[in-house]
């Protein structure tokens, strides 16, 4: 698969995630936005396993993650009611915001394993530096955020001089 092609996928993918989050503005097109979103996800999956393949042939690893995470996602989903939908959002969030962190860390420590140049260069270690810092407020606030839907931490609301 060509650069091009592949480019092309991912742009593909993004739309498809962009008239998702559009579709889900409303209810009475969610379903359709949910459709857009698994299939640009669907497109996102497989093009990135493509590639993987073409440069190492080693995609066991990531499909047993991949069905291991399904299958816990699976259980969760089936165990949450209804209403208890947005703390377990908060609580899916932290783990995204985790994850960015645990991403620019490897990347740090091995640059070449993700593709960067070795030394890092200063452009690479903004967005390294960005994507950790985002991350782990991404997971710091999220945590806090489920802590209080859930109800496990208890405290009156913070407002700042000159909010409104």
């Amino acid at each position: 698969m060509s650069a091009n092609q592949v480019a092309l996928w991912y742009l593909v993918a993004s739309v498809s995630f962009i008239l998702a989050l559009k579709g889900l503005s409303s209810p009475h097109t969610a379903r359709r936005g949910n459709l857009f979103g698994m299939i640009g996800m669907t497109i996102a999956v497989l093009v990135t396993l493509a590639l993987i393949y073409s440069r190492s042939k080693n995609v066991l690893p990531i499909l047993g993650g991949m069905a291991i995470g399904g299958t816990l996602g699976a259980i969760v989903a089936k165990r949450v009611q209804m209403t208890s939908m947005p703390e377990l959002i908060a609580a899916m969030h932290s783990l995204v915001g985790l994850a960015a962190v645990f991403i620019a860390v490897a990347a740090v420590n091995n640059p070449a394993a993700v593709g960067l140049d070795v030394p890092i260069t200063f452009g690479h270690k903004l967005e390294l530096f960005i994507g950790t810092f985002i991350g782990a407020i991404t997971f710091s606030g999220s945590v806090i955020a489920f802590g209080k839907l859930s109800g496990r931490i208890k405290s009156a609301p913070v407002s700042f001089a000159g909010q409104h």
